[in-house]
């Protein structure tokens, strides 16, 4: 076991499949003590076949863009693992569509989990990481938060508003110990992309285990008191899909 965490309690949203899940599998081999949450417990099925042997690794059902859900799940956290000091914010859905073909129902889908829910969940765990002057928040966020792609006004929207949150955010934090870490990943081969597309352009897709890898990598140089990896950019080798 890697004893780098020094048994700090990291939250991880959006656990249960892609990127979420590659984290979580690479972090319980530490000795971090793992939240791991998602919509439903049904959709950790597959995960928890792999997680079995660990026993710092908790798992929770949370929908992150419902406020009382989001607070309960943090009480819970804090009161059986203690308070979280890192949170990993990778909750997030995706539809991809020309504008015109987009509902309202779309908009509340997209916007929700991945601006509101962003929102709500590093509102709830700021308190105990002001109390201590000391803690991180890292968003999963998307390079579609900064580069035009059609078919993803929704999509785009809800990451852009993340990572302008997120900027103000870190300004706001950071004389206050608090790290605020934004990742912003190209196409990567996770269930966000339908199958036909996976088949079509899965070979030049990142593989989500290498891609938590960075992520990880950013985490622990991040545990450094004196500095802050603001922002990452991981893409493809060939560029971004078109």
């Amino acid at each position: 076991m890697s004893k780098v965490f020094n048994k700090k309690v990291i939250w991880i949203t959006g656990a249960s499949r892609g990127i979420g899940a590659s984290i979580a599998l690479k972090l319980a081999k530490t000795d971090a003590i793992l939240a791991l949450s998602a919509r439903t417990l049904k959709s950790f099925n597959k995960l928890k076949k792999e997680l079995t042997n660990y026993k710092n690794v908790h798992i929770l059902p949370c929908d992150v863009s419902v406020p009382e859900e989001v607070h309960n799940v943090n009480e819970k956290i804090s009161d059986k693992l203690g308070n979280v000091d890192i949170l990993i914010n990778n909750a997030g859905v995706a539809k991809f569509k020309p504008f015109n073909e987009f509902t309202i129902d779309d908009f509340y889908e997209i916007i929700y989990p991945n601006l509101f829910g962003n929102f709500l969940c590093s509102k709830f765990v700021l308190p105990s990481m002001l109390e201590k002057k000391k803690g991180m928040i890292i968003n999963i966020i998307s390079v579609a938060a900064e580069k035009t792609f059609t078919g993803s006004a929704l999509y785009s929207a809800s990451k852009a508003g993340v990572l302008a949150m997120s900027r103000s955010m870190r300004e706001d934090l950071r004389v206050k110990g608090i790290k605020v870490i934004d990742i912003l990943p190209g196409a990567t081969e996770t269930e966000l992309w339908n199958e036909k597309s996976r088949d079509k352009f899965g070979w030049r897709m990142m593989n989500p285990d290498n891609l938590a890898g960075v992520i990880i990598d950013v985490l622990k140089k991040s545990l450094s008191d004196n500095l802050m990896i603001e922002e990452v950019i991981v893409r493809p080798q060939l560029g971004d899909l078109s």
